[in-house]
């Protein structure tokens, strides 16, 4: 090149080199831009394996991120870049629009920069399980003058998670998600609409910690710490809190049953019933049509279990004189604490006579009383002889001669066992 020093010709042909890199990254981004808001009644599909997941967002992240995954139409075969209105979303999430700008885009770049960590992941080209380390978003695009959008890419290793999910799926309205406060609550109601065609399902402690994101997670998505370690804590301060949100504002029931270690007072595991909030046509949204799962529904069981508890309610209000609002009161602790807490207290008050067995029912429920301890009574002292009594018809001399033999016989007794007294034996010397 005529006028132009080697150094220059360097210079441009790094310039190109740059361009060339920069244009064939351009090139990987999703050519379609989505700027369609969704809508309190819009739906939320998820592979079933997300439920179970393993990452760390806090309330407000979540909720970014299933708007964001609400806008994913049914038919795409591909992601998008999704536009996110922010007044829209600050509408749908019931939060403040002013200044949400900035804090939506921060918002955004921490749920991209959190890992996300799928067990049981299959590559196209591996049927082999493995466990894939990724992150929810790709790309945060910003805009120079802030007009009130900014734009995300979700990561393309989520493709058989979110894109025409047609098998083992779970959904549910966005509304209800939204409207949740706690970031427990948004996880564990995730959960429980995956398992919700079951009627019930058993959940390790620890595996369930993991589902409601009480732990701290390295960059490589390692458990660093747990969270409200003791049970009592994460069961006061996170597990309760969240089944009480989740029943007074979506359109699922939940309770649970503590399964302990056999013979000890440790929490193992719990076995949770969900089923259909029967106050749901009383929140803003519209019933979904069970999915197709392709795992066996129990209808008929969870029916039938509806069943045997009206059936248990009629029994227990005829033998204690319930009246129908105690009755509803049984039916809330059924729900809350699960039939055999109930059964324990119904053991309790029949463990002895009471004078008001509907009041002292209630009282048991609500205290959580238990059976006394029955305790071994202490061993009977092995029965000694009596001593020897004078008869009332013995007269002195007859009680006399009677020691006397007793004397005598006590003394030949003796000679048996030590080969003769002593005093018995003849002086040494005398012997003829």
């Amino acid at each position: 090149m005529s006028g132009i020093s080697h150094c220059q010709s360097d210079i441009v042909l790094t310039h190109v080199a740059k361009a060339n890199w920069i244009a064939a990254q351009v090139s990987k981004l999703p050519e379609l831009i989505h700027d369609g808001q969704p809508y309190r009644t819009t739906v939320v599909w998820q592979q079933n394996r997300l439920a179970e997941a393993r990452y760390e967002l806090t309330a407000r992240e979540q909720k970014l991120l299933l708007y964001v995954i609400s806008m994913i139409e049914p038919e795409d075969e591909s992601f998008k870049l999704y536009k996110i209105n922010v007044k829209r979303f600050a509408e749908l999430a019931g939060l403040d629009s002013n200044a949400l700008y900035s804090e939506l885009r921060e918002v955004a770049l921490q749920i991209k920069s959190k890992p996300l960590i799928i067990k049981g992941h299959v590559e196209p080209s591996d049927p082999n399980p493995t466990e894939l380390i990724t992150s929810w978003f790709a790309d945060v695009v910003i805009q120079a003058n802030g007009d009130g959008y900014f734009g995300v890419s979700i990561s393309e290793r989520l493709r058989p998670y979110l894109l025409q999910v047609k098998r083992e799926f779970f959904k549910y309205h966005l509304a209800y998600v939204l409207h949740l406060r706690s970031g427990y609550a948004i996880r564990l109601y995730q959960w429980a609409k995956r398992w919700q065609f079951c009627g019930k399902h058993r959940i390790n402690i620890n595996e369930l910690r993991v589902v409601m994101g009480t732990v701290e997670l390295t960059p490589k998505g390692k458990i660093e710490k747990t969270l409200l370690a003791l049970y009592k804590d994460f069961k006061k301060r996170a597990l309760l809190p969240a089944v009480t949100e989740i029943n007074k504002k979506t359109d699922i029931f939940m309770s649970f049953v503590e399964n302990k270690v056999h013979g000890t007072k440790t929490v193992e595991s719990l076995t949770f019933t969900i089923s259909e909030n029967a106050n749901a046509s009383k929140l803003d949204a519209v019933r979904i049509p069970r999915p197709p799962q392709l795992e066996l529904e129990l209808v008929e069981s969870s029916d039938g279990a509806e069943l045997e508890t009206a059936a248990f309610l009629r029994k227990l209000k005829q033998d204690f004189g319930l009246s129908a609002p105690q009755v509803n009161t049984v039916q809330q602790y059924i729900q809350a604490n699960g039939m055999a807490y109930v059964e324990e207290k119904i053991a309790v008050v029949n463990s002895e006579p009471r004078p008001n067995a509907a009041r002292t029912f209630l009282a048991a429920l609500k205290g959580d009383w238990k059976l006394p301890v029955k305790r071994k009574p202490p061993p009977k002292p092995k029965s000694q002889p009596a001593p020897q009594e004078r008869s009332p018809e013995m007269s002195d001399e007859e009680w006399a001669n009677q020691r006397e033999k007793t004397r005598a016989m006590f003394n030949e007794f003796r000679k048996s066992l030590r080969g003769g007294l002593k005093e018995d034996a003849a002086p040494a010397g005398n012997a003829s």
